[in-house]
């Protein structure tokens, strides 16, 4: 088992491959904790579509057991189907 410890800066520097389909899903932008303290998923901002304004992006939320591994320059993640949920600013 890896041992090591990521700072969330070293996590947003590093690309999110998703290893189902060989895409490039982005960086994180953010980390989710549950009520516990431990980490739930990764952020990752949604791509930009040109009918959308330019600051609305579809954000797409990662679980934790769902990374596969966090490499030097990546991280990879299996997403098959809908196992992505994504995140509203709506409380």
């Amino acid at each position: 088992m890896n041992a090591r410890q990521y700072s969330f800066i070293e996590i947003s520097k590093k690309t999110v491959v998703n290893v189902a389909d060989g895409k490039e899903l982005g960086n994180a932008c953010d980390v989710i904790f549950n009520g516990c303290g431990t980490i739930g998923g990764l952020v990752v901002p949604g791509r930009k579509s040109f009918l959308k304004s330019l600051t609305s992006s579809e954000t797409i939320y990662i679980p934790w057991n769902r990374i596969i591994k966090i490499g030097q320059d990546a991280i990879l993640v299996e997403i098959v189907g809908n196992c992505v949920g994504t995140l509203s600013s709506d409380d």
